[in-house]
């Protein structure tokens, strides 16, 4: 297991009272029902793992769609967990990002910038910790060393063999990177991140100034196709003593990278599935399956089999009693998920 903190000189940052879970699901104008269903499962599936394992930090799910909040009405309402959910209008994110109807439209901006953002352009808590909804929770999780400076970031592409990320000419230009660059990590995804104090200035900072030159961001789609993160990753180049980037990828593990360490089962914290979804898997006669995608090969593992059959797991108890169509859920029978449970991994339920 590796540990520690890739960023040793960080401007360390006073002590705060617990931080907020994030974790916002928000749909692109003209988006189907099927997709927003989709997607819904995802983040029962998030909440269902975050309160199965005794989490306790305050919960903030955020949508721009009622479909979102209907069902997730219906979910706190069967539960009786404790977390706050807001519907965000329109209006509120153009008065919250100082922006128009116009990046509104933009799916892009949508679906990252303005859905992780929009709580900490309005500072909704002193320290905020983002969370994806393609992730599972697989303990009670203690996110101090997310939160020992102004960002935290966590290093969770060790495991590639690609250099350290170096901005292109135009990256830097734009997000105003100077140079020489001198690299800090491999490409820095922003499915958790951590943030308080002085990190919502600068995030603030860099966020106002993407939206305002959005179209020339959107003529290099190396800027515009990853907007959030290159946000994040040129951060962790500029405000290196504020911004720290944790070697624990435990923090943000993404599942086909679990088959790497043996022993993810014991210290893993949040899995993340990323650009592989569980529903990669169905039961279909008698048989679980598996799509077969040239691209994604070699990701597939027992290892990542494990973790789907646990996402699946979550998602059934979070589905169950819930009167709307879960489409992944039936792709797996709840029968299925505990047998291939049960035969790959005896000591599952101990452990999840």
């Amino acid at each position: 297991m590796m540990g520690g903190d890739s960023n040793m000189s960080a401007t360390v940052e006073p002590a705060i009272s617990d931080p907020v879970v994030h974790i916002p699901l928000y749909s692109a104008d003209g988006i189907h029902d099927g997709i927003v269903r989709y997607m819904v499962q995802q983040l029962l599936a998030c909440l269902a793992s975050y309160f199965a394992h005794g989490n306790t930090y305050d919960l903030l799910v955020t949508t721009n769609d009622w479909r979102t909040l209907e069902v997730l009405i219906a979910y706190q309402a069967k539960t009786r967990y404790r977390f706050d959910m807001r519907l965000v209008s329109r209006d509120e994110l153009r008065h919250a990002f100082h922006t128009d109807e116009s990046r509104l439209r933009d799916t892009t901006c949508m679906r990252t910038m303005f859905s992780k953002f929009f709580p900490i352009m309005t500072r909704q808590a002193e320290a905020i910790l983002h969370v994806d909804c393609d992730t599972i929770f697989l303990r009670k999780v203690n996110l101090g060393p997310l939160f020992v400076s102004a960002i935290g970031l966590v290093d969770g592409s060790q495991f590639e063999r690609s250099q350290r990320w170096r901005p292109t000419d135009s990256q830097a230009d734009f997000l105003g990177i100077a140079k020489p660059v001198k690299p800090r990590a491999r490409w820095l995804n922003s499915g958790v991140f951590a943030i308080q104090g002085k990190g919502f200035e600068m995030c603030q900072r860099e966020v106002r100034h993407y939206l305002e030159n959005l179209e020339r961001a959107k003529a290099d789609q190396l800027i515009h196709g990853n907007s959030d993160e290159l946000i994040m990753n040129a951060l962790a180049l500029k405000e290196k003593k504020a911004v720290t980037v944790l070697s624990d990828y435990n923090y943000n593990f993404f599942a086909y990278y679990l088959k790497y360490d043996p022993e993810w089962l014991q210290h893993a914290q949040i899995v993340h599935f990323h650009s592989l979804k569980p529903d990669a898997y169905w039961y279909d006669d008698g048989a679980v399956r598996h799509h077969s995608d040239e691209r994604q090969a070699n990701r597939f593992s027992d290892d990542f089999y494990l973790a789907a059959l646990t996402w699946f797991r979550h998602l059934h108890t979070a589905c169950n009693a819930l009167h709307f169509d879960f489409p992944m859920r039936s792709a797996m029978p709840l029968e299925v998920v505990e047998r291939e449970l049960a035969k790959r991994h005896p000591q599952i339920t101990r452990i999840f």
